[in-house]
């Protein structure tokens, strides 16, 4: 009825309005975006008032997820979790930082995110971008083109507000030189190392508590569950051995596919920008690059007067050398000049969408197209890869096929002439051979193949190489038996309580020494000798840096006094020690050491401010989570 009334009433207001705001939300948003006005969006948290929603939880995770397993994370290892409060707690950070980024008002222009774009390394082939490689590898990473653009705008404007934090900290020559005095300190120390191998044999453990230690902790001495896999594997690099190479075919093959092998003409650009922008009209910045085109002509040095007039930053420190590139990767109006340059020539300012361009032609290099004889190593693999590529899928499918029809892999075997082979007892987390596929090891353990002892789907342990397995032998995992653990579980009980009595030890002759006892006299109550190290400094070689770190962070002991500490080592020993004589160094560093250390200090201070700013932000936050 409404739609009726709609329709006869299409030529009054509230009909016109209707439309009107529904052209809109498709020019702004698209036509996914009417369910997004009609549909109530599923939110994970409110951050200020911003809502985080659902979806962008889910694809953040999946994304996170994907990085994990590309750094050879196992799918059983990945705490979802875990996994999913910390990409939670991301998406608030961002949300937080991008809500500055709007309050400060900064900005991160079309022209400059496309150009960021064009020279990502992963972007580009044979360093030229390739529109095919930024689908490929967007997509991977779970990003639409939209969607990357949008994310990499908001990253380089939290990049500026990094920067601007970070680069607002600085330190003094004075506070360099004082921070340089104190680096080059010197302590005399002198440590006491009560040695827990010498104190093991005075340990007694009766089989009371070997047996108590072995009952109370069973599960430390569970065996792994092992699995011995049968397997067949079928490998594209097999298959492109099997291809037969006949010449007119490998002849029209490379005909078809010459595109590839062959390079397009690139040339050597440098240039000079004079941008026109609010600040700057078109008149003043053409007479500008005209003014600078003059003294070129008149034999001033182009690379000279690029670095100190271009507007491009980012090739203006090289002399305005933008490298070699393909026709098609600048704008139409600097192309046309470009390419019509010789070597060497210089054109006169030409105007474009980011103002007035003086180009150089650097270099050249002419376009090539091989002949077959020169590259045929090269083409003969690839016209075996293409060839092997259709025999691998349809030999895959119907390895898939037969084995889940197949009682065992024999069948599979004959019918594709396959080798059955065999892992060896394996357990899950082995890395040899094809259980170091994650995919292997969880297919393995799959009740349809462990406990039913079927045959596997096909598994993909990479892109060219596809296996189906079977259980071959299970070794299920069991308590290894007492008689077999107790020495270990002797040996873990004398080194605990030897490291306990250390750190006894230790804490005595501690307080001995604290109430005024002597050295000597300490060291001889425990039938130790003091090892004694004059000025030493922090990074001083030789010394176990465990008492090294202790020793520096002692308190500076009066003149004629000592300071007191201990420290427990990685091997169990304790260490008491003893620090007197506390000199800073002297040295005056140079200039221009005074400046470098104050820059660095300052980085590592701009880095803690930052810090420190991100977590002001989320305790100021109103942040609401939904469970």
């Amino acid at each position: 009825m409404l739609i009726q009334r709609l329709r006869d009433n299409s030529d009054g207001l509230i009909a016109k309005i209707i439309v009107g705001l529904i052209i809109v939300v498709f020019a702004l948003f698209g036509f996914g975006s009417i369910t997004t006005f009609l549909v109530p969006v599923a939110k994970v948290a409110t951050v200020n008032g911003t809502d985080i929603s659902q979806q962008e939880m889910e694809v953040a995770v999946e994304r996170s997820r994907r990085i994990q397993l590309s750094q050879g994370a196992a799918p059983e290892e990945i705490d979802e979790d875990r996994l999913r409060q910390n990409v939670l707690q991301s998406l608030v950070n961002r949300a937080l930082l991008s809500q500055q980024t709007e309050d400060l008002g900064l900005g991160f222009s079309d022209q400059a995110l496309d150009l960021e774009i064009v020279q990502t390394p992963a972007f580009q082939v044979d360093g030229v971008f390739n529109a095919q490689q930024f689908q490929l590898v967007i997509n991977s990473a779970g990003f639409t083109a939209v969607s990357y653009r949008q994310e990499m705008r908001r990253d380089k404007e939290f990049q500026q507000l990094v920067t601007a934090i970070r680069g607002s900290s600085f330190l003094t020559e004075m506070d360099a030189e004082r921070a340089t005095n104190l680096s080059r300190q010197t302590r005399d120390i002198a440590f006491l190392r009560v040695d827990t191998d010498s104190l093991s044999e005075t340990i007694n453990v009766d089989e009371t508590e070997i047996q108590a230690f072995y009952d109370a902790n069973a599960a430390l001495f569970v065996t792994e569950e092992m699995v011995d896999l049968e397997y067949v594997e079928l490998s594209l690099t097999d298959l492109m051995e099997e291809v037969q190479v006949v010449e007119s075919e490998l002849a029209t093959f490379f005909e078809e596919t010459k595109g590839i092998y062959s390079t397009d003409e690139r040339r050597r650009l440098a240039h000079i920008l004079i941008e026109v922008s609010d600040a700057v009209d078109d008149t003043a910045a053409r007479t500008k690059a005209e003014g600078i085109y003059a003294r070129i002509k008149d034999g001033e040095v182009f690379d000279d007067l690029a670095r100190e007039f271009s507007d491009d930053p980012g090739s203006a420190q090289n002399g305005g050398d933008l490298g070699f590139n393909v026709s098609g990767t600048f704008v139409p109006e600097f192309e046309a000049t470009a390419f019509d340059l010789n070597l060497n020539q210089v054109s006169e300012p030409t105007k474009t969408e980011f103002g007035y361009h003086i180009i150089k032609l650097l270099g050249m290099e002419e376009a090539k197209i091989p002949e077959l004889a020169d590259i045929r190593d090269k083409v003969e693999k690839d016209y075996r890869q293409s060839l092997a590529e259709d025999e691998f899928v349809t030999r895959s499918k119907e390895l898939d096929e037969i084995a889940f029809e197949s009682a065992d892999l024999q069948v599979p075997a004959e019918e594709l002439n396959l080798e059955i082979k065999r892992t060896g007892l394996l357990p899950r987390s082995s890395q040899e051979g094809i259980m170091a596929s994650s995919a292997v090891a969880l297919a393995a353990f799959t009740p349809d193949v462990l406990l039913d002892r079927n045959n596997s789907p096909i598994i993909a342990v990479s892109p060219n190489h596809n296996v189906v397995v079977r259980i071959g032998r299970h070794q299920e995992s069991q308590v290894q038996p007492f008689l077999e653990v107790r020495a270990q579980i002797r040996e873990t009980l004398v080194t605990e309580k030897a490291t306990t009595l250390a750190e006894s030890q230790a804490g005595e002759m501690v307080e001995m020494l604290n109430s005024g006892s002597i050295t000597r006299y300490v060291a001889d109550q425990y039938g130790l000798e003091w090892t004694v190290n004059g000025a030493v400094m922090r990074n001083q070689p030789g010394l176990d840096q465990a008492i090294l770190r202790e020793a520096f962070s002692l308190p500076r002991p009066l003149e004629g006094t000592k300071t007191i500490g201990m420290t427990m080592l990685p091997d169990g020993d304790a260490v008491v020690i003893s620090v007197t004589n506390v000199k800073n160094g002297t040295e005056s560093a140079a200039d221009g050491q005074l400046k470098q250390l104050a820059r660095i200090l300052g980085s590592q201070q701009g880095n803690a401010d930052f810090q420190e700013f991100q977590e002001s932000l989320v305790a100021r936050a109103s942040v609401s989570r939904v469970n």
